[in-house]
């Protein structure tokens, strides 16, 4: 794994105040706004039965929703322009980059709506297939991003051909990095929830605080996605991920 692990590190030093200011626009900014002024869950009644709580939580999620349509289409339009800074094979611009992700993006949601219900519909019969689809289709928004194709199907065809042989190497990374980003923010989450109450000022700064860190975790994973595509790209398959 230590070629794509080198190959990440280097990316995230290529461009980054560009890659920076791409992730604050659409990623940091949005997030902290939902954080600050987004709508805040109303806890059940101490001793709430069942359909209470469920009820509970459905208008939260209703609540929710257009905020996290929108913070996910920010991040899948910040991805996207990010990977094609990094993979275009000439020198671009961000506005060029984000011209490209922008007239890309019904293409990703397509993409995200597919690969979702493939693994969701793995995870239902084990966790393991689950892990398994994410570590073969990890390249494909990598792929997009590149201009190899705008076909979502032949994005996940092309990442299935890619990653063969090196599935499991590939979940495994993706499944200790997200664990680590895990750890990282459940801290955070649980220091910030010690600053203050929804409306102080500790709450104000905590909210930037898992912000910023939200957002470091996405390009993290950005550049994590380029690399493994770089590197299964480059003839390096025997390589990438010894």
């Amino acid at each position: 794994m230590s070629n794509a692990w080198t190959d990440t590190v280097q990316l995230l030093r290529c461009d980054l105040p560009l890659t920076s200011a791409v992730a604050g626009m659409f990623i940091l900014l949005p997030s902290l706004a939902f954080s600050i002024f987004g709508p805040v869950p109303v806890k059940p009644p101490e001793g709430a039965e069942l359909p209470a709580l469920m009820e509970n939580l459905q208008a939260a999620m209703i609540g929710m929703a257009p905020w996290l349509l929108t913070l996910s289409l920010l991040s899948a339009l910040a991805g996207v322009a990010i990977m094609r800074l990094w993979l275009a094979p000439t020198n671009i611009s961000v506005g060029d980059a984000l011209v490209f992700a922008s007239a890309l993006l019904p293409m990703v949601v397509l993409l995200i709506i597919a690969e979702g219900f493939a693994v969701g519909f793995a995870a239902l019969l084990l966790l393991l297939p689950a892990i398994y689809l994410s570590g073969r289709w990890a390249p494909t928004y990598a792929i997009l991003a590149s201009g190899e194709t705008r076909n979502p199907i032949d994005a996940l065809s092309k990442s299935w051909e890619m990653t063969h042989g090196n599935g499991w190497r590939i979940a495994l990374m993706l499944v200790l990095v997200q664990i680590i980003v895990f750890i990282v923010i459940m801290v955070a989450n649980g220091v910030g929830g010690l600053l203050g109450a929804p409306g102080s000022p500790g709450f104000v700064l905590a909210s930037l605080v898992n912000s910023v860190l939200a957002t470091g975790a996405a390009i993290v994973g950005f550049a994590l996605t380029a690399a493994i595509y770089r590197q299964l790209s480059h003839g390096a398959v025997a390589r990438a991920f010894e």
